[in-house]
């Protein structure tokens, strides 16, 4: 009876606390348990219940000795969604990249008619490192988070942050799985070539272009998935 009154306190106190902690910044500090524990009027041990819900929430962080902080939107939740999903085949890679499709080529879309001249200058400066990285094999890592730094400031110019919130965890499921992948980065010039030319469309601000060279870079990515991930390789878990 008083574990179960504990999580009803629990879950109550939670849902509170999440509607206070939308309207705070990333990494602004909470209230003590003590303090959360008096302003409520609740024992410490529901407070404590209270801190694991709002972590499962992905809404805070908790670090020894300085409690509770408000955290990043970072999407790894869902990122794990996706490799649990993979792993009891109810997904395939190729459904994956087919919600990249999806998404995408809308996304570069509304860039071209949104984005910043920050914007222009971040897309510039990723493919100048893919550039840089191109046929070095040591820089392997390092042409990886260019590639996906890509995607993610083409989802920050389309001007709409739900797409940015979609694409993060879709990136780092991609990272993990590219980065034990035999064949990444496969074709890559080809990648660099339609990274400039996605670019230069959005640049132009020719939102049909910026569709159309979305389109053409991420099928060919789908028609040689093959060459990025084994058949058998297992998905990897995030830590």
């Amino acid at each position: 009876m008083a574990e179960a009154l504990h999580k009803r306190l629990s879950e109550t106190l939670a849902d509170k606390l999440q509607d206070e902690i939308v309207r705070l910044a990333p990494g602004e500090r909470l209230p003590t348990e003590a303090e959360l524990a008096r302003r409520f009027d609740v024992s410490r041990t529901v407070v404590r219940e209270t801190a694991r819900l709002l972590i499962q929430r992905g809404l805070v962080t908790v670090k020894p000795g300085r409690g509770m902080a408000v955290a990043e939107l970072d999407g790894r939740l869902i990122a794990e969604q996706y490799g649990l999903l993979m792993r009891r085949s109810e997904g395939s890679f190729a459904q994956l990249l087919e919600l990249r499709l999806v998404l995408e080529v809308e996304m570069a879309q509304l860039a071209a008619a949104r984005r910043t001249e920050q914007h222009l200058a971040d897309l510039e400066d990723a493919n100048r490192r893919l550039a840089d990285a191109l046929g070095r094999p040591e820089a392997r890592d390092e042409f990886l988070d260019a590639d996906l730094r890509f995607h993610e400031i083409v989802a920050q110019a389309s001007g709409n942050p739900f797409f940015s919130l979609v694409i993060r965890p879709l990136n780092g499921f991609l990272r993990d799985t590219y980065r034990t992948g035999p064949g990444y980065p496969s074709e890559a010039a080809n990648t660099l070539e339609e990274h400039v030319q996605i670019a230069e469309a959005i640049a132009a601000g020719d939102p049909s272009r910026a569709r159309f060279a979305t389109e053409n870079h991420l099928r060919r990515v789908m028609r040689h998935r093959d060459r990025l991930l084994a058949e058998n390789q297992a998905v990897p878990a995030r830590t």
